[in-house]
């Protein structure tokens, strides 16, 4: 396909000619047919992959510009590629290893780094400089995002200690969501469906909770990726029973914790669960 004949396909999304000469000349890159970066998310998300490995400066509004054409993003949050581009008072943890954390908070971002507050918590004593981890944070509950890093010095300010973490364009996405998910702390019980005898119950905290379904932590990996299961639990004095299947058994968050996906809800649930979420979040999106 010629330049030419692109161009014509590309103007009907309203594409600059900057950004419809990148698509082509990117796409030629990847030894892709240009059209069909237009319409396959995939191939898109090649182009900016091979763009970001060679290109000498990244242009993350250039990018958000046409995933937005494109319609590659929702009307509710932004796909994001640098460290640089994370909001102020963004909440975070960061891994030491697969199974402990601690939560930081954005404070400031700066040119090479950014300023992480660290949060009142067991571990928060543990940083060291040059102390390896990773650092998972959500954006707007919707999209869940890691990076690897290396703590390049901890501050203390009177009582307050602080992480300067250089930034990364290496941000890869660990989960994409239908429904904003909040985080939570209820006691609940869970088993298999099917008899009692056969599938005790087990007690669980509900960690997060979405009108698509709920994260579970228990004291033992139970289950496993595809099990059909009971989950009990009280969300604002309603009593909640809900019937799930595991989509994801999550193991860079600890042992025990478990993605349910409802699968079987009455119309009152998600009502009760739909109007809890949305109570919580009206003072979180802005």
């Amino acid at each position: 396909m010629t330049i030419e004949d692109f161009y014509k396909n590309a103007k009907i999304h309203d594409l600059t000619a900057q950004e419809i000469t990148f698509l082509y000349d990117y796409a030629q890159q990847c030894d892709l047919d240009p059209s069909r970066v237009l319409v396959n998310k995939d191939f898109f998300n090649q182009v900016v992959q091979k763009y970001r490995e060679i290109a000498p400066k990244f242009d993350s509004a250039m990018i958000s510009s046409i995933e937005d054409k494109l319609g590659f993003t929702s009307g509710i949050t932004q796909r994001i590629y640098s460290t640089k581009e994370i909001r102020e008072q963004q909440k975070a943890k960061f891994y030491f290893d697969r199974f402990s954390y601690n939560p930081i908070t954005l404070i400031k971002n700066y040119d090479d780094y950014g300023l992480w507050q660290i949060d009142l918590h067991a571990n928060m004593d543990r940083f060291k400089n040059g102390m390896q981890g990773f650092v998972i944070f959500e954006i707007r509950h919707l999209i869940a995002y890691k990076f690897n890093t290396v703590v390049e010095d901890v501050l203390k300010y009177f009582e307050n200690k602080f992480l300067q973490i250089p930034h990364s364009q290496n941000i890869e996405v660990l989960a994409k969501r239908k429904y904003p998910r909040i985080e939570v702390d209820i006691d609940g019980l869970v088993k298999k469906v099917g008899r009692l005898r056969d599938y005790p119950y087990y007690k669980c905290k509900i960690c997060n909770i979405s009108e698509g379904g709920v994260k579970i932590c228990v004291d033992e990996d139970a289950f496993k990726q595809g099990d059909q299961l009971e989950v009990k639990f009280k969300l604002t004095y309603e009593g909640i029973e809900a019937e799930a299947i595991v989509k994801a058994h999550i193991t860079y968050d600890g042992p025990g914790q478990y993605g349910l996906q409802f699968t079987n809800i009455d119309s009152h649930t998600h009502f009760v669960i739909a109007k809890y979420i949305q109570t919580n979040l009206k003072d979180e999106i802005i």
